[in-house]
């Protein structure tokens, strides 16, 4: 499970570095998700199972702090990227980087 993580990070901050070199184009690197699906395993426990739940419910939140910050940014230029016409690879990229990044965090503590 912690393979599928840090896989997950490792795509969000690729397609985040991706998007703010090549604009829309770097969505492309979301393509390498389809890679995850060899790191899967077949059945998951009950506990792994609620786990896996409440990373879901912590990367919503997190998601959804990002899509309020990539708002209040939306006029903002950086390096002839305008953020405001690229909102949606940031918030997928911002959602593989909070979802890797927190399912480490919650099962390197349990």
């Amino acid at each position: 499970m912690k393979k599928k993580f840090i896989y997950e990070l490792t795509i969000g901050i690729l397609m985040l570095i991706a998007m703010l070199i090549f604009g829309p184009s770097g969505m492309a690197v979301a393509a390498l998700y389809a890679g995850s699906i060899f790191l899967r395993r077949e059945k998951l426990d009950e506990r792994e199972l609620q786990l896996f739940y409440k990373i879901g419910n912590i990367t919503a939140g997190a998601t959804l702090l990002a899509c309020i910050v990539i708002f209040q940014f939306s006029d903002a230029i950086l390096n002839g990227f305008q953020i405001g016409k690229n909102w949606l690879g940031l918030v997928v990229s911002c959602f593989f980087i909070a979802h890797g990044a927190t399912g480490l965090i919650v099962f390197s503590r349990d």
